[in-house]
């Protein structure tokens, strides 16, 4: 079969499922990861022969898209900051606001002799982004899932990345010493937000990564109520949060040892983090 002629019977397939815009977006994807196509090879090889075993292979992946299940856990593997990421089920896939959050502690933290961790590290994107920019002293990254480790350590390797891995649960045990910064995305999904979301993130994504089960502040308070066994004197604080949780969040600051405390918007200007420091 000619390309042209089975991209177009592709994207009949994806519009099965799809609308237009989401639909033409995986059909890319799709050609890019099986074939190694771009949109202008789409039309450069337009009267080129497709290869019959990838044509398998996306037929495969399609049937599992059919089923509503993520295209970065169909394909293994999500871009974040610019870069292939491996992922599966046992993590969250990286938003693009959680590049936001890497790119604030970068701005903010130009000193290389500093220690960093990152609490519910997931598939480690914002360590190993982090690592990539900067030859930090200190990366660490923890996370409650074993699994999630094992991810995460695939992304370190993947792209020659530094980073101390290990397994804690952060709401009962405490790394063994403060750090300078501490960054965090943590479960904070509403509980009843749960049911109203998308399918594919519901049935597909790790349950314990999207919400606490209860008060979505749980984990900040948390870091809170801890932070001497958390920073240094002096150590920052960033977070990713819920957009409609900004003003409570900083309020969790209110008559505590912090300043340089700020409510921080993304490029869409919801609020979506959060940076103190902590005066000790």
């Amino acid at each position: 079969m000619k390309l042209k002629q089975y991209v177009q019977n592709l994207k009949s397939e994806l519009l099965q499922v799809f609308d237009e815009r989401e639909a033409e977006n995986h059909l890319s994807i799709l050609l890019q990861h099986f074939f190694k196509l771009s949109r202008v090879d789409r039309v450069l090889k337009a009267e080129s022969e497709v290869d019959a075993l990838k044509v398998s292979e996306v037929e495969k992946a399609v049937e599992q898209l059919r089923e509503q299940k993520p295209i970065d856990y169909v394909l293994k593997e999500t871009i974040f900051w610019g870069f292939p990421f491996y992922v599966d089920e046992n993590v969250l896939i990286p938003r693009a606001e959680t590049e936001e959050l890497v790119m604030l502690v970068l701005e903010n933290e130009k000193e290389l002799d500093i220690s960093i961790l990152d609490i519910g590290t997931g598939s480690g994107c914002i360590p190993v982004a982090l690592g990539m920019e900067r030859d930090y002293r200190q990366i660490d990254a923890c996370d409650v899932s074993l699994e999630a480790i094992e991810v995460a350590k695939k992304n370190a390797k993947k792209h020659k990345v530094k980073v101390n891995f290990y397994e804690l649960d952060i709401l009962k045990s405490l790394p063994q010493e403060p750090f300078d910064v501490v960054v965090s995305n943590p479960p904070y999904v509403l509980e009843e937000e749960i049911e109203s979301l998308q399918k594919r993130v519901k049935e597909y994504e790790p349950i314990i990564a999207l919400t606490p089960f209860g008060d979505p502040l749980t984990f900040y308070k948390r870091m809170l109520d801890e932070v001497e066994h958390l920073l240094k004197k002096g150590g920052r604080f960033y977070w990713e949060i819920h957009e409609d949780l900004g003003l409570e969040v900083v309020e969790l600051f209110k008559n505590k040892p912090f300043d340089q405390i700020e409510l921080i918007e993304d490029i869409y200007g919801r609020n979506r983090m959060v940076k103190a420091r902590w005066l000790g």
